[in-house]
């Protein structure tokens, strides 16, 4: 008798778990589905491929699915980022304002919407910030998401070059607020980073990064940064 309901009791469990996996398969696959166009559209952007003003402002106001459906699946999230930015980058505030600054507020919701999925996401924070700087430059916010950023991708090359343009365009007032994340990113990127790549991305130094750039690079010392001089190939 115990025996038979025990095995009653594993039965029954056996089918909850079954269940279980089954409405979550079959959330996933609706998921995948219903968000399938704009993974398709934003790997067609992130390759470099040509895709028209249009298909992006339809496909960016689409972005808005992937919220409502509470979907945080990464590449799911991720596509949206990429949409929601590229609808940004294609606006121009003196010519449309309106749907420029509609875009702004689309990209900084979703993004925020991002985070709250994937808090140790080093770029989400960084286009955080970016989007932030450009509707208003609020040096103490702007500081702390970069200071995460820096934080979650501290050794990244990719990553320091990628927030170097970011850091590049910033106010004196931001640069000073993240002043340790700013150091530390300066000083990884001189200390470590690829010659050639490091070049590249600081061929052109803004006026109020020049000051912070150069005291780090006298810091570093002639031993290290000799290196960079050294002649790269095209």
């Amino acid at each position: 008798m115990v025996r038979s309901q025990f095995v009653s009791v594993s039965r029954i469990a056996f089918i909850i778990v079954t269940v279980v996996f089954v409405m979550l398969a079959g959330r996933e696959l609706h998921a995948s589905i219903r968000t399938a166009s704009i993974s398709i559209v934003a790997e067609r952007i992130e390759h470099g491929d040509t895709v028209s003003d249009d298909v992006v402002t339809r496909y960016a106001s689409r972005s808005a699915e992937v919220v409502d459906g509470h979907y945080c699946r990464s590449d799911i999230v991720a596509a949206g980022v990429t949409l929601v930015l590229a609808q940004l980058d294609r606006q121009n505030v003196n010519v449309n304002y309106d749907a420029w600054a509609a875009a702004a507020s689309s990209a900084d919701r979703y993004l925020r919407y991002a985070l709250s999925c994937m808090p140790t996401n080093s770029n989400f924070w960084l286009r955080l910030a970016a989007v932030q700087s450009i509707i208003a430059e609020e040096p103490l916010s702007l500081a702390g998401m970069m200071k995460r950023s820096v934080a979650l991708a501290p050794h990244d090359e990719s990553m320091i070059l990628t927030r170097f343009y970011f850091w590049n365009d910033f106010t004196d007032a931001t640069l000073l607020a993240a002043k340790s994340a700013l150091d530390s990113d300066l000083m990884t990127m001189l200390k470590r980073g690829d010659r050639c790549r490091v070049n590249a991305t600081i061929k052109e130094i803004s006026p109020q990064l020049r000051p912070v750039f150069d005291r780090t690079w006298a810091a570093v010392g002639n031993g290290a940064t000799a290196r960079f001089r050294q002649r790269c190939r095209k």
